[in-house]
């Protein structure tokens, strides 16, 4: 691995800029070692061959599962209300949740 540096105290900043994140000068000298060891094991990661990988996007032998659609005999809106303690109008009346 090479010795240069591969983030910046000015690199830093402006991903903390983007990040709307306000770090203290105690904060970027924790932080900067630390990315800079994400970025080298990245490199590691760049090293290995995938060239006869193919790319993967789902790992698990699922495909889309879909039941068929099927229609089926349903409630009306006089039984769907039946038992509602408030109506007004065929809706269901509820507490408001959202205050103006």
């Amino acid at each position: 691995m090479s010795s240069a540096k591969k983030i910046t105290e000015s690199d830093l900043d402006h991903v903390a800029h983007l990040a709307r994140l306000n770090l203290t000068d105690a904060e970027k000298t924790t932080f900067l070692p630390q990315l800079e060891s994400v970025l080298e094991y990245l490199d590691k990661l760049n090293t290995v061959d995938t060239a006869s990988i193919d790319p993967s996007f789902q790992i698990t032998p699922l495909k889309n599962v879909f039941r068929q659609d099927v229609v089926k005999n349903s409630l009306t809106q006089a039984e769907s209300l039946s038992s509602a303690s408030k109506t007004k109008d065929g809706y269901f009346v509820v507490p408001a949740t959202i205050k103006k």
